[in-house]
């Protein structure tokens, strides 16, 4: 499935979930709610799914789903063993695994692509549910379910690369925006305001 597929379909069951995403995921979270609970992880690289399992010990009554890249979780495989052992029931860690880095600008392979296992990396590190799904339509039907089980769950996503439009010598990477650097902390501030209210 495309990652604008798998984000559409997670953020129409979301309900009222808190939402982290980060790398490709990011710009169809902000095409797609702008306003919602929201949090996007950068430049904070390998971040998102140890900042969504903190949102997820901090608000033990709403689900938090972390939308988060292979190339992000290889960055960050000790939240694995970290989720494992705090066990929260209310967290679901979306995997959106296309295998490469920089998705649509350079699509540089992620170590070990072909051989990596996120599924077995998380059941060895003792996460009690882990599943893949490698269409919309098998992720649409599980959502209800996962939305409504008892985690934490890793659930890995069969994501096909984008590549319209590789780095090269005749299409230069773009500079990073300023917001991006301050975005983060941004909207932490308004998740943070927006939660107090309700």
């Amino acid at each position: 499935m495309k990652c604008s597929e798998a984000v559409e379909i997670i953020l129409k069951h979301r309900g009222r979930a808190i939402v982290v995403s980060t790398m490709s995921a990011i710009k169809h979270v902000d095409r797609l709610d702008p306003d919602g609970l929201n949090i996007a992880c950068v430049p904070l690289m390998g971040g998102a799914s140890a900042l969504g399992l903190g949102l997820a010990v901090a608000q033990p009554d709403r689900p938090v789903l972390v939308l988060d890249g292979d190339g992000s979780l290889v960055m960050q495989l000790g939240s694995l063993v970290s989720t494992a052992e705090i066990s929260p029931p209310n967290f679901i860690h979306f995997v959106f695994n296309n295998g490469v880095w920089f998705e649509n600008l350079a699509n540089i392979p992620i170590p070990c692509g072909e051989k990596l296992d996120f599924m077995g990396l998380a059941k060895a590190a003792g996460n009690p549910s882990v599943t893949r799904y490698a269409t919309g339509a098998e992720l649409d039907a599980a959502m209800p379910g996962l939305i409504g089980s008892k985690g934490p769950c890793l659930v890995e996503l069969v994501i096909e690369p984008e590549s319209v439009a590789l780095w090269s010598g005749n299409n230069l990477q773009a500079d990073l925006k300023d917001f991006h650097f301050t975005r983060m902390g941004e909207e932490a501030r308004r998740l943070r305001d927006r939660l107090q209210q309700r």
